[in-house]
């Protein structure tokens, strides 16, 4: 699953390999996980037009760029929602992905909802609220490290983990860059559009979400 230095520097302008999804220990041991990994056409944004978070992602299973796997484009993206179409090879609307920023004027945490066409929904929320409480209770210490930036110091990152449900029962996880697969769902392409999705919204602490 791993690309080789010198097939990535093949890969055409613009184009990247996605994340790898794969099972999370202690998750369904019969579990299969997605066994692609995707490459990614990642159409850049309109600054002056286009809000923060639209994005345009054309999904390949292959560096050649031959076998289109999905398209995920925006349908609406505003005032901190952004709304996106999952669509198959042949342009079926397989799910709608709402994405709502996390606030920490508002104590929100950023969340998903992933509407299968015909099919379950499946709920994410950034962070664990006990790691939410500690953040903010030393939230004055994080503030004296802010200033210490400039000097070689490290700004804590804020919680990160993510874990996306069904009916209460826990789907997929992210965590520290990896994304672990507990237990199956319907149409397994959607799991690798959520994480590819989750991918390209890189936290303000963290670089490693975008090439």
């Amino acid at each position: 699953m791993q690309i080789a230095e010198r097939e990535l520097k093949k890969l055409p302008a613009g184009t990247w390999p996605g994340p790898v999804l794969s099972s999370r220990p202690g998750g369904d041991a019969s579990l299969q996980v997605p066994p692609y990994e995707l490459f990614v056409d990642d159409v850049k944004r309109d600054k002056e037009t286009q809000d923060k978070d639209w994005r345009h992602l054309t999904l390949w299973g292959d560096s050649q760029r031959q076998a289109r796997v999905m398209v995920i484009d925006t349908e609406s993206a505003e005032s901190g929602t952004a709304v996106y179409r999952v669509l198959g090879s042949q342009g079926e609307l397989l799910a709608r992905v709402t994405r709502r920023r996390g606030s920490i004027f508002r104590f929100a945490r950023t969340s998903w909802r992933v509407e299968a066409s015909g099919g379950p929904v499946l709920r994410g929320r950034k962070g664990h609220m006990a790691g939410w409480f500690l953040w903010w209770l030393f939230s004055p210490v994080w503030a004296v490290m802010l200033v210490l930036i400039p000097l070689g110091g490290e700004f804590p990152r804020m919680p990160l983990t993510t874990r996306w449900r069904l009916d209460g029962q826990e789907v997929m996880h992210f965590d520290e860059g990896d994304y672990g697969v507990v237990s199956g769902w319907s149409e397994a392409r959607l799991m690798q559009a959520v994480a590819m999705l989750h991918w390209v919204h890189p936290t303000v602490l963290g670089d490693w979400s975008r090439p």
